[in-house]
């Protein structure tokens, strides 16, 4: 029996040796740039080695830690309550369904998740292969996290086939159509302030120039931003990736200067608090614009994407600039630019004259 901490890609991942059978499984940790940083991240990289030694350990006693016995819906319950901005609580309906309830969060095997996913696939209230595929994910996450919080000792959904899922048009916007918006005046009738209105055309366009999703546009805060060397530096709130972002001056002058904010004060307060259907909103001034996109506030990460890949930039600077973790994940972008296609088999020389096709007809 053996534990061990492996560094594979940047990523900290925890080697587990027990009974002839070796598994490896990440533990969410990045190893950064900063000395200093990595100490840190060693250190929490170790006591979740240890817990895990501990937990082979005791299971090889006969020992098991008290919520290692719970249900795996009670479990997913649990972390469902713990995190109150996640959609963990979608799945479990189904897990009730499908004999969650029934099974002990130490007694699922590879075969039982296997069975879940399958019964899940079936479900004639699913027909979206895209959800079928989201509520396996959150019983994955859940899992993963029992394996990091040291209540079973290996995580029975890896190496699982995740449900097939097709190819998603990602939605973007080209130069001009960002333009356009820019200078499209909107006002949507109702409840809804002429100052969160104002706000949220900022925070769009902002999200253009920089990349970022609405969860962390809405974290944003005047300390993030240096404008002294003209870059934003901000921990995602997704990945907890910490991201370096340099900007333009014009993309500043979207939320303007500093002075007279408190640094620890929110960039976007009222998109911040607000509970209102924001979406609605873009919707309305994308159509007043005469743009006849579905835009959303994904749309604004979209394009920021798509256009460094379209003004050539590579797909290692797009992934660092973005904060992904795979690089799988900003190639997605670069399927979706057809000014990017056109330009590469425009840049291919002639090699057959016209009068060499008429030959061939």
């Amino acid at each position: 029996m053996g534990v061990k901490i492996r560094i594979r890609r940047g990523i900290v991942h925890i080697v587990t040796v027990s009974g002839g059978i070796r598994t490896e499984e990440s533990t969410g940790l990045h190893v950064s740039e900063n000395p200093e940083q990595n100490k840190e991240i060693m250190k929490l990289a170790e006591l979740m080695r240890s817990k895990k030694e501990l937990l082979l350990i005791q299971g090889q006693n006969g020992i098991t830690p008290p919520e290692s016995k719970l249900s795996l819906y009670e479990y997913v319950e649990k972390q469902s309550l713990l995190k109150r901005d996640s959609i963990i609580y979608k799945c479990l309906p189904y897990l009730d369904r499908f004999g969650g309830r029934r099974i002990r969060l130490i007694d699922i095997t590879p075969g039982w998740f296997e069975d879940f996913q399958e019964r899940i696939k079936k479900d004639s209230g699913l027909k979206s292969a895209h959800t079928q595929e989201k509520y396996c994910c959150l019983v994955r996450q859940c899992l993963k996290k029992a394996v990091r919080d040291g209540l079973i000792t290996r995580d029975p959904s890896s190496g699982i086939r995740h449900i097939s899922v097709p190819d998603s048009k990602k939605e973007f916007l080209s130069l001009e159509e960002v333009r356009k918006m820019a200078v499209t005046p909107y006002s949507r009738k109702g409840s809804m302030p002429e100052s969160l209105q104002t706000e949220i055309r900022k925070a769009f366009l902002f999200g253009c120039c920089t990349g970022f999703r609405i969860s962390d546009l809405i974290q944003l805060k005047w300390k993030d931003v240096d404008f002294q060397r003209m870059e934003i530096i901000k921990r995602q709130k997704k990945t907890r990736k910490l991201v370096v972002v340099p900007v333009k001056p014009t993309t500043l002058a979207i939320i303007g200067e500093s002075e007279g904010h408190d640094i620890d004060s929110l960039i976007f307060p009222e998109l911040a608090k607000t509970r209102t259907t924001t979406n609605r909103y873009l919707h309305g001034w994308a159509e007043a614009a005469g743009i006849r996109k579905n835009v959303s506030w994904h749309t604004a990460r979209h394009t920021d994407a798509t256009l460094l890949l379209e003004y050539g930039a590579d797909l290692y600077t797009v992934m660092r600039l973005l904060g992904h973790t795979r690089i799988q994940t900003t190639m997605q972008y670069a399927v979706v630019s057809d000014r990017k296609k056109k330009d590469a088999v425009a840049a291919v020389p002639e090699f057959i004259t016209e009068q060499d096709s008429m030959l061939t007809v």
